[in-house]
């Protein structure tokens, strides 16, 4: 799924999803592999999805982007080391900017803030 369609996804989001967070992965170069095996009580095909960090071939866990500050945090300073940024929320609605960046918009701070981290990085893209 290509940058813009994920950052759409996240602002129309209503709550945080995993769903959310391994397009998130994968835009930022994380890498699905699936294993099939067979379960061999019943004999049915299970289908497991393993995911590759970026920097590597080594298995890791998509960090909980939509859900956790946190990890929405290191997200943003991955993407745009140095910069200053924030988020705030009043009620049902949060806002996030990185640098000089326009404001973001989503349900939650996380989302708001991994939408920011996001667009900085489609600045990047090549048109």
């Amino acid at each position: 799924m290509d940058l813009q369609t994920v950052i759409s996804r996240l602002e129309g989001a209503s709550a945080p999803a995993r769903g959310l967070d391994a397009l998130i992965a994968e835009v930022i170069g994380w890498r699905r592999r699936e294993q099939v095996s067979t379960d061999p009580k019943t004999g049915e095909t299970r289908i497991r999805t393993l995911w590759l960090v970026p920097a590597g071939d080594d298995f890791g866990r998509i960090p909980l982007y939509t859900v956790n500050l946190q990890d929405a945090f290191e997200l943003a300073h991955a993407i745009r080391p140095g910069h200053t940024g924030g988020c705030s929320w009043m009620g049902a609605t949060a806002t996030a900017v990185i640098g000089n960046g326009k404001y973001a918009q989503a349900a939650t701070p996380a989302i708001a803030l991994c939408v920011a981290a996001l667009r900085s990085l489609s600045e990047d893209a090549p048109e």
